[in-house]
């Protein structure tokens, strides 16, 4: 893939030239970043008023959409051969995430994550549900006063093995990826620039126990609720204990223990891989929550697995995308199409 016109639209002007561009998108985050280095165009002033903190950001790549949100903060500098700024700032999910949440009672019952989500979003954010099975119903969902909105719905997203992802247009997914996937792969030899993984047992368990308590009732079905999921591959004895503060049952503490141990075991195997410009094999720009084959014998990696977080970057070297992949039992997923990675990058039954 060939170079990128990154387009910067705002207070009326569109920008494609900078001395430095970056844009970040992570599966695990409910708002994209950007960072852009440029000269003051049409002096300080100029620039200065276009790129005001809170000022509307739309950036593009080759005129599709990878970013709708807003400046946070602009830095200009000085010296004695150069006038640029620094010009920072999220998509539109930041408003999500720092904001309090906002609800007349504090409390849902008999809802789901989507449902509590869409209740909060007093900023027009906008929701997306990105899930292939229906969302269970919680009994009830408190929100703890002066939580943020993101905070009181990744706690009853995280329990249910989904996350909260940026997406292009500033909206918000609510997801575990897997869905989708890229064209082509990224290859060592072919498309794989620079490469880097990492294999860390440190937050790895020989057994994930759940306990709980549900919030009317007695005796021990209701007090004493706790299932146990076991990762065979750890052998040695390595407990790991999770109190589940909101309201729980069986059935949810059972979910809650396997998606841990999943989690730790697929985060567990880990990779960044450098490739020329924006875009997969079939021209579409690289994205959180998509699956793509990767297969470097330097890496012991020969798998599907799952985009976590892309960075995109621009400067003198050209157009280069960071993508960040992870095994997809990291986020609930199935185990990668074509697993041949070795028994040592094995996550266990």
């Amino acid at each position: 893939m060939g170079e990128e016109i990154v387009t910067v639209a705002v207070g009326g002007r569109r920008y494609t030239s900078f001395e430095r561009f970056e844009l970040s998108a992570a599966l695990n985050e409910a708002a994209r970043t950007f960072e852009i280095e440029c000269a003051h165009e049409g002096g300080p002033g100029v620039t200065a008023w276009t790129f005001s903190a809170g000022a509307q950001v739309t950036i593009a790549f080759n005129g599709t959409t990878a970013l709708v949100g807003y400046v946070d903060s602009y830095k200009p500098r000085v010296s004695a051969t150069a006038r640029t700024a620094i010009v920072a700032g999220r998509s539109k999910g930041a408003d999500f995430i720092d904001s309090s949440a906002e609800h007349d009672t504090g409390e849902l019952r008999d809802k789901t994550v989507e449902d509590l989500a869409k209740a909060l979003d007093k900023y027009g954010v906008g929701i997306k549900l990105d899930v292939s099975e229906a969302l269970k119903k919680i009994r009830v969902m408190r929100i703890t006063p002066g939580e943020t909105a993101f905070r009181a719905v990744e706690r009853y997203c995280r329990s249910q093995g989904l996350t909260l992802c940026g997406q292009a247009d500033g909206s918000i997914a609510i997801t575990k990826g897997g869905r989708k996937r890229h064209a082509g792969g990224l290859i060592e030899g072919q498309n794989l620039l620079e490469a880097e993984a990492d294999h860390n047992w440190s937050n790895r368990h020989s057994e994930y126990r759940v306990r709980g308590q549900r919030p009317d009732g007695h005796g021990a079905s209701a007090m004493e609720i706790e299932r146990i999921a076991r990762d065979s591959v750890v052998k040695r004895h390595r407990p790991v204990i999770v109190v589940v503060e909101e309201d729980t049952d069986d059935e949810r503490a059972e979910t809650r223990a396997k998606n841990r141990k999943d989690r730790a075991a697929g985060a567990a195997l880990r990779a960044t891989v450098h490739t020329q410009g924006f875009r997969d094999q079939g021209g579409t720009v690289w994205e959180p929550g998509r699956l793509v084959y990767v297969e470097s014998p330097s890496l012991s990696i020969q798998q599907d697995m799952l985009v976590e977080k892309v960075s995109f970057r621009q400067d003198d070297g050209g157009s280069i995308a960071e993508v960040g992949v992870v095994d997809p039992r990291a986020y609930g997923n199935k185990a990668g199409k074509g697993n041949k990675s070795g028994k040592a990058w094995s996550t266990g039954d």
